[in-house]
């Protein structure tokens, strides 16, 4: 059995940009490209996307928009930022607003950004990992909860009838 490949959304104005990353990473990723805002999130609502990798200079929004829009309704998706300019502000308010796990400068070299993009896709996994493990202890905590409520009622029983 082979294991599922993670989707990748690289979201760039610049085609070209799309297509040499599709081109380094689709034999162990699935590529999606979208040339602004408005198709990735549109990629995004209709894929399973687990990582998305945007420019932060494009036309009406900037990465660090869309990846703050993207956070908040796709939390476990691993998101990064790549740009050509690497302007200390930007660099601040992907981190903190966009919650940002990679930053790439442009021109990458292809062995950096197959690592960050490995990197990031482990990183996926192991947040969905640990949203399992909430989920269970949640379900074990409510089980306990009804179990101890359960009890303090037979008690309760019990003490009145002893009266």
């Amino acid at each position: 059995m082979t294991a599922k490949k993670h989707t990748l959304l690289v979201v760039d104005d610049e085609a070209d940009v799309c297509d040499s990353v599709h081109d380094l990473l689709r034999r162990e990723f699935t590529v999606l490209k979208a040339r602004n805002a408005e198709e990735g999130i549109q990629l995004m609502q209709q894929n399973e996307v687990h990582i998305i990798m945007t420019d932060q200079r494009m036309p009406k929004i900037t990465g660090v928009e869309l990846l703050t829009k993207i956070r908040q309704r796709y939390p476990q998706a691993v998101r990064m930022l790549f740009t050509g300019y690497a302007d200390l502000d930007s660099i601040v308010a992907a981190i903190n607003q966009g919650h940002v796990y990679g930053f790439l400068k442009k021109p990458w070299r292809p062995e950096e950004l197959e690592a960050i993009v490995r990197e990031a896709a482990a990183e996926y996994d192991r947040l969905v990992e640990q949203a399992e493990q909430l989920q269970h202890l949640r379900d074990e905590l409510r089980r306990l909860q009804d179990r101890v409520a359960a009890l303090e009622h037979e008690v309760e029983r019990l003490r009145s009838a002893k009266s």
